[in-house]
Parts: C-alpha cells; sequence; structure tokens
C-alpha cells in the first residue's frame, strides 16, 4: 500500500502542476505526457514489464458497446447548458475557440486524469478487491484530489466538485470495466462534465449555473448502471506488477 501511495501522489504532483489554465490543446498535450511518463516510470518501478503498460494504465482498444454507453451518458451531461438557460433565463454561450478548447479539455480531462484516476488509482486498488470495494477505496482519494477547488473557488463550488469526484468514481470505474479495463469510454463522459469550460454565463449566474453542472454531473453519469444492465462481460484481469502470465493471474483475478 506504501508503493501505491506513493504513486498516487507523484502522480497527482505531475497532474497539477502540468494543469493547464486554459486547456488548449499543446498545453493539454504536454499534460497528457508528463501524466503518461510519470504513470509508467511509476508502474515500471512497481514491476511492471514495459510491454504490459498499455494494458496496464487502460491504454487499450474499448469495447464497442461500453462507448456507445459513455456517448449516450456524456449527452445527457451536455443537456444542463439548454436546461439551465430554459428554467433560470441566464444564457449560457459558447466561447469564439470552443471547439479548440474542446480538443483540449478531452486530452487532459478525459485522458490524462482518467489516465490517473482508473489507469493507475482504481486498476490498482481493484486487484483483490471486489468492484465496491475498490470504488470505496479510492473515493477519497479522488475528491482530495479536487481539495485545491475548495480553497480557491470557496465552500460550495469546492464541496460540490468534491462531491462529484467522489461519487462520479462508481459509474466511471464501472465504464472502465465495461469496456475492457480501457480508460476511453470513462474519458468521453469525464468530458462531458468539463465542457462547462467552453461556455460563458452572466457573473450573476456562476453559483446556480456551478451548482446545476454538479447536480447534472452527479445524476448523468449513473445512466451507465440501467444502461448495462444484464451485461455480462469478464473484465480483463489485471495482474500484480511482476507476474507472468499463467502463473497467478488467475488467482489474481479480480472479484466482482
Amino acid at each position: 500500500m506504501k508503493r501505491f501511495v506513493t504513486g498516487f501522489a507523484l502522480i497527482w504532483l505531475v497532474l497539477q502542476m502540468t494543469a493547464p489554465a486554459v486547456p488548449t490543446p499543446q498545453a493539454a498535450l504536454a499534460a497528457l505526457a508528463a501524466t503518461a511518463a510519470c504513470a509508467a516510470l511509476v508502474a515500471v518501478l512497481q514491476g511492471t514489464p514495459w510491454r504490459e503498460l498499455p494494458a496496464a494504465l487502460g491504454l487499450t482498444r474499448p469495447r464497442p458497446r461500453a462507448l456507445a454507453v459513455a456517448t449516450v451518458a456524456a449527452a445527457g451531461c451536455l443537456c444542463v447548458y439548454p436546461v439551465f438557460t430554459a428554467l433560470t433565463g441566464h444564457r449560457v454561450t459558447l466561447r469564439d475557440d470552443a471547439v479548440w478548447l474542446l480538443m483540449g479539455v478531452f486530452v487532459y480531462h478525459g485522458l490524462a486524469e482518467e489516465l490517473a484516476w482508473r489507469g493507475y488509482t482504481y486498476a490498482r486498488l481493484r486487484h483483490k478487491r471486489s468492484f465496491n470495494r475498490a470504488v470505496l477505496a479510492s473515493m477519497p482519494l479522488l475528491a482530495l484530489t479536487h481539495l485545491p477547488i475548495l480553497l480557491t473557488a470557496g465552500p460550495a463550488v469546492g464541496i460540490a466538485a468534491m462531491t462529484v469526484a467522489a461519487v462520479t468514481t462508481w459509474p466511471l470505474a464501472h465504464l472502465y470495466e465495461q469496456a475492457g479495463r480501457s480508460i476511453w469510454a470513462p474519458a468521453l463522459v469525464h468530458t462531458a462534465i468539463d465542457t462547462f469550460k467552453l461556455v460563458t454565463v452572466p457573473s450573476e449566474a456562476t453559483v446556480p449555473f456551478s451548482l446545476a453542472l454538479s447536480a447534472t454531473a452527479l445524476a448523468m453519469p449513473l445512466a451507465v448502471f440501467p444502461l448495462t444492465r444484464g451485461v455480462r462481460l469478464r473484465p480483463r484481469e489485471l495482474r500484480e506488477p511482476g507476474e507472468r502470465n499463467g502463473t497467478s493471474s488467475r488467482r489474481a483475478a479480480p472479484r466482482r
């Protein structure tokens, strides 16, 4: 556990230090490269063979059904913008560079953060743990990573952000497993949650808009559970670092 916590702290530090103030694709790609390099180094030092790094970090090809489910959940998250405008009268306006920034949001919040939170944190905790136990163990860690928002944006927005980070661990981890231990499906939903960086709202609507975003981010990702009900897919096994094929993977197979 000490090695896991050290690895988590290092990856979080790199992710935080490289976080772009404005998620341009260039800045986001630099952050992703730094985070991936740190996660790969941590995994190798913990015993993962180089050739197994893509699978160990969730960079494998996702299952199509999981991508479809993620797309539906992501679309649900985007509904907050027209609904908020209709209910409050406050206009939500796309920034002129929204398409450009969307690429950056996907690269940083979608790929880099999912690499850190699902590809490393959840995946390591999932080994020899049930799904629910691994999720519960990762919830406080992911809430902790959003503590800076509490300090900079105030208690209402900060607590909402920490709550979203903790609660969405459950559906995003489920998507990760449904995708075959791949970060690509949860990355779609994670990107949709953070698309608020592509819009502007009147200053007087900032707090209610933030709370509406949080409520939507809490509710919509949960749609992945009914959408995958009845699907029985065996997730790809995650071996303990250093274990070899055919030796102890059966013993180490995670429990549902």
